[in-house]
């Protein structure tokens, strides 16, 4: 992360109880969402999220192993400004959704060895342009002032009222219980500003029906009916069903 982003977490953040020098763990935290035969899929979830948003999809799944992991700054995982956790096996499946696409194609990136088959769903690849780069690290950084300064179901309301989620009604106790000022950060330093165009051969990308701006984006996307952004909340049959014809 640049220095002139780092500045602007300790503009808004001040003397607050995170100290990134004093951060020593580098692990996400990982849940087992379901046991069973066979190479394990490893699931990332998007901004707001735990593990736990998982569930459903992994409920519609046939016996297998899923594995569900805290980004970090989010569910049991503390912030740190870099991302890695441990691998469930040498090689597993990987399958990210928003945020959490877009850091499973650095990972897949990374770790190309490791990787069986992975599913990108409502991810972007990154932007062209270092002004909409910039843009977009302004964007979020007036997101993470909110978070740091509005009640949170304040902030819930008002993020979830952008367009791109018109189609998803929140339970807003499942984002209730985050640390708010590691969600900042994780905003700040996991930005689609930071990132550059990513792409892994052979990875398969997915949309909602309903998401209009993305199926635009990815117009040879597989489409997953009756959903918008959020696939795997909105419509977590045909989400897992998917996984079943490509991965399983």
């Amino acid at each position: 992360m640049s220095q002139r982003n780092n500045q602007s977490v300790s503009d808004f953040l001040g003397d607050g109880d995170i100290k990134l020098h004093k951060i020593k763990t580098t692990l996400c935290s990982t849940k087992i969402l379901k046991e069973g035969p066979g190479i394990p899929l490893v699931f990332f979830h998007g901004f707001l999220g735990n593990s736990a948003d998982w569930q459903a999809v992994c409920s519609y799944l046939p016996h297998c192993r899923c594995i569900g992991v805290d980004l970090p700054g989010h569910g049991d995982s503390p912030f740190f400004p870099t991302f890695d956790f441990t691998p469930p096996s040498s090689r597993f499946h990987l399958i990210g959704y928003s945020m959490g696409g877009r850091l499973a194609l650095q990972y897949a990136l990374r770790y190309p060895d490791r990787i069986g088959r992975l599913i990108i769903a409502s991810a972007h690849l990154g932007l062209s342009s270092q002004e909409e780069r910039q843009k977009r690290l302004q964007t979020d950084a007036d997101w993470a002032r909110r978070l740091i300064e509005l009640p949170i179901d304040e902030f819930l309301k008002r993020w979830y009222d952008q367009p791109l989620f018109a189609n998803y009604k929140p339970d807003f106790s499942m984002r209730r219980k985050q640390n708010t000022p590691a969600l900042a950060l994780s905003l700040l330093y996991y930005s689609l500003g930071n990132q550059s165009i990513l792409k892994v051969e052979n990875a398969i990308h997915i949309v909602g029906e309903k998401d209009l701006k993305y199926r635009t984006l990815y117009p040879e996307a597989t489409i997953v009916r009756e959903s918008g952004h959020v696939i795997h909340l909105e419509n977590p049959k045909d989400f897992a069903q998917i996984i079943k014809e490509t991965v399983l």
